[in-house]
């Protein structure tokens, strides 16, 4: 599904009027589609309804939702917020109808006013947020920020009309204080800022209502889609009844230390259990007969000893002939002959790899050897690593995800999974993908490798680094939205996640393997 910036949904509108839909046809169609979304969640006859308007075009939004409650039984309160700013023709006309209709509208100029008005915030059943919508780019203040707060202490259901009010609609980024819904209305396109981490979190259920915007309109570069079930179906390898095990790749690991032999397990059977052919384990020797021990379907090498760069460089160059993907990183020491084997063997390595954890605190030394990379590379950093490759502190890049996901994939020519909630896939390209799978319990030892084990399989497996990177990501998260449904989220372990791969291939849209 792709998802949409607040400017490119104003652009839409304006193509729509100078198509010739009236502005006001529009508020009428956003105005009924989220009434009607309201009245199939909860019964509104003889409920108190209680609507905060702004004074642009949410506002107008918010009249015609009023009358339309009104029309089914509800019996509704309209608050105009700030009723000295001017507003839109289409919003004054709306309001003139309400007037018309006696449905009951109160102007609230000051805190005076509205501090008459706060038992009746405690007493709906049902609050609509129609504030301010795409249109905010700066924290609520003075009224506006009270009504907000008046808005989250009430016990009513409350429903945001397009964005919740004080959330950034690109970002996700609450400004400041931000109406938290529980149910979210947004018209025409779905708005990347409802999607991303932590604005998803504000939202509570979202709806897109169509609101006629000319599907020729939507612009044609590089976007922000949000995975889909579908989507990942449509992509993830099936097998053909002539297939052999070299038909699907031939995966290299080169993960774990001594000490930390859990990370090369963890990533060698999260390959092994998404269908690679063949997986080899390269290790340090003295982890050898640890790995040894552990795996029965899964080869092993040992390595020349850490200390010799050049030999392990060489023995990891001579491992990816004629192999299909290489996954690096988990576990791994972080040390200068360590960072010497990372920096080269990215420049020289002739098959895709996947890079995480260790390998990319060693490359953050170096972050611009990625543009000379010989193969395609994804990376899966999480907002520390992230941190690290960047500069940027990490509250920083939460607040803006996607876009600086995009712009380190394009500026270095990688694919980026900046993992997390709402986890960003970035192309370099420009396109950009939110994966919605997963959840908490997934914070815990071990979950990266799993994920790093899972994309170089699929890449290996003749996907594309961008797709590959997608589809690991939804099944990750899918297989630990399934395997918390057992045991809970503090109980989930990393090795949870591979045992529920199945089941997570399974359940996507109810199809199994052929």
């Amino acid at each position: 599904m792709r998802l949409f910036t607040a400017d490119e949904t104003r652009t839409l509108d304006r193509t729509a009027i100078e198509a010739g839909i009236p502005a006001f046809s529009l508020m009428e169609l956003a105005g009924a589609g989220a009434a009607a979304e309201i009245k199939a969640r909860w019964p509104v006859a003889g409920r108190q309804v209680l609507i905060a308007c702004g004074p642009g075009n949410n506002g107008g939004d918010g009249y015609v939702v009023a009358r339309h409650l009104s029309n089914a039984g509800a019996f509704v309160q309209v608050l105009r917020i700030d009723p000295k700013k001017k507003s839109s023709p289409e919003a004054a006309l709306n309001l003139k109808i309400l007037h018309n209709l006696a449905v009951p509208v109160f102007d609230v100029p000051d805190f005076e006013v509205l501090g008459h008005l706060v038992p009746w915030f405690d007493e709906a059943d049902l609050l609509v947020d129609a504030l301010f919508g795409v249109g905010l780019d700066r924290e609520p203040e003075g009224l506006f920020a009270e009504v907000i707060r008046l808005f989250n202490e009430s016990p009513g259901q409350r429903v945001a009309l397009d964005v919740p009010s004080g959330l950034d609609a690109d970002r996700g980024h609450p400004f400041g204080d931000t109406v938290r819904a529980d149910l979210t209305v947004t018209f025409g396109a779905p708005k990347i800022g409802l999607y991303t981490s932590p604005g998803f979190e504000w939202c509570g259920e979202t709806v897109v209502v169509d609101i006629s915007w000319p599907a020729a309109a939507v612009p044609e570069e590089p976007g922000v889609f949000l995975l889909e079930d579908a989507w990942v179906a449509a992509r993830r390898p099936h097998r053909r009844p002539t297939a052999h095990k070299g038909t699907f790749g031939h995966t290299l690991i080169w993960a774990g230390s001594p000490g930390k032999a859990g990370a090369a397990i963890l990533a060698s059977e999260a390959a092994l259990s998404m269908g690679s052919g063949l997986v080899t384990a390269l290790c340090d020797e003295a982890l050898l007969p640890v790995l040894m021990q552990r795996f029965t379907e899964i080869m092993c090498e040992a390595l020349p000893a850490a200390g010799s760069p050049g030999a392990v460089l060489d023995a990891l160059l001579a491992a990816c002939e004629g192999r299909s993907a290489l996954a690096l990183g988990p576990g791994l020491p972080v040390d200068d002959a360590t960072a010497k084997v990372v920096h080269e063997l990215v420049r020289k390595c002739p098959i895709p790899m996947v890079i995480d954890a260790s390998a990319l605190t060693l490359l953050a030394r170096k972050p611009e050897l990625l543009k000379k990379a010989k193969s395609p590379v994804v990376i899966t950093p999480h907002p520390g690593e992230f941190s690290r490759l960047t500069g940027l502190d990490t509250a920083g890049i939460q607040r803006d995800r996607v876009r600086l996901a995009r712009e380190f994939a394009a500026r270095h020519g990688v694919v980026v999974a900046l993992k997390g909630a709402r986890t960003v896939i970035a192309a370099p390209d420009g396109s950009a993908a939110l994966n919605p799978t997963g959840n908490p319990g997934m914070a815990t030892a071990g979950a990266g490798d799993v994920l790093t084990g899972l994309v170089a399989s699929l890449i290996g497996q003749g996907l594309p680094p961008m797709e590959a990177a997608c589809v690991g990501a939804f099944l990750h998260g899918r297989a630990g939205d399934l395997a918390v449904q057992e045991q809970g989220e503090s109980l989930l372990r990393a090795g949870d996640l591979i045992a529920a791969l199945p089941a997570a291939l399974n359940s996507l849209s109810g199809q199994h393997e052929p």
